[in-house]
């Protein structure tokens, strides 16, 4: 059950990491800044545990994963919020919890099981009761280009967690994307880069680790669909801080998130 509280681990500080990169921006960090400041923090906190001991293969992988999960995807799924609302972005967004299996299935050999295909199919309808919506314009097809980014991504970091240790997949991710954001950051002023670097530890490092972790121990197919707690758990974070109402919606979309992720790991 390690495994599972890895991938519950990864769930909550990716949902923590998203209101901090918000707070970061609001104060003045770029984007590119933000991704730059991000994983150079990853990486330095990372490194110091990292044994760096990767095959040719593996090491292909995760920089494969690098510029398809937090580079490629989280590009579309962005450009997806921006041409047609939160809504269409995470409702088809978050069908990469199908694509990641049939990705992972088809380079690593996992097996698809009923579990993860009724898990999956309750963790959806979760996301979609709490935060979906009708999908509409372009960022359908944004929508769709995020979910294949994430779903190859998850599939590319079960192949390296075969070869590698967390620790070094993780920091080798992070240091895959300094170079290009750092050569197009802007300045970011100190009180952005307080909230960026918190993100970097929060999110990149403490995130990628746990579901590195995770992917190691139960496979692609139960981590993505814990995962998919993340916009449901950021919701409440937010409405937390903020001291606002938290709608029934969120609550029932927690719900059916948590009986696909029962589902998920019980059933075989």
């Amino acid at each position: 059950m390690f495994g599972l509280a890895f991938a519950v681990a990864a769930a909550v500080a990716f949902s923590i990491n998203a209101p901090l990169a918000y707070a970061a921006t609001r104060r003045g960090a770029s984007p590119t800044a933000l991704v730059a400041v991000r994983n150079v923090v990853a990486a330095a906190v990372l490194a110091p545990f990292a044994d760096f001991k990767i095959s040719q293969g593996a090491l292909l992988a995760v920089v494969l994963s690098s510029i398809f999960g937090p580079g490629l995807g989280d590009y579309f799924y962005f450009k997806a919020m921006k041409n047609s609302g939160v809504a269409t972005a995470v409702t088809i967004g978050y069908t990469y919890i199908f694509t990641a299996q049939l990705f992972s299935a088809a380079i690593e050999g996992e097996r698809i099981k009923a579990g993860a295909l009724l898990g999956s199919a309750l963790a959806f309808a979760g996301v979609a009761t709490a935060l979906g919506g009708r999908p509409t314009g372009r960022g359908v097809l944004y929508g769709v280009a995020t979910s294949l980014s994430w779903g190859m991504a998850s599939a590319l970091l079960g192949a390296a967690a075969r070869e590698a240790t967390p620790y070094t997949i993780a920091a080798v991710r992070a240091a895959v994307l300094i170079p290009p954001f750092l050569a197009l950051a802007r300045g970011i002023g100190r009180p952005g880069l307080v909230y960026a670097a918190l993100s970097g530890v929060v999110g990149l490092a403490a995130g990628t680790l746990a579901f590195v972790n995770a992917i190691a121990q139960i496979g692609v197919a139960p981590t993505v669909i814990t995962t998919s707690l993340t916009p449901l758990l950021s919701q409440v974070f937010d409405r937390a801080i903020n001291k606002s109402p938290i709608s029934p919606k969120y609550i029932m979309g927690a719900l059916l998130v948590s009986l696909g992720i029962a589902s998920a790991v019980m059933i075989n």
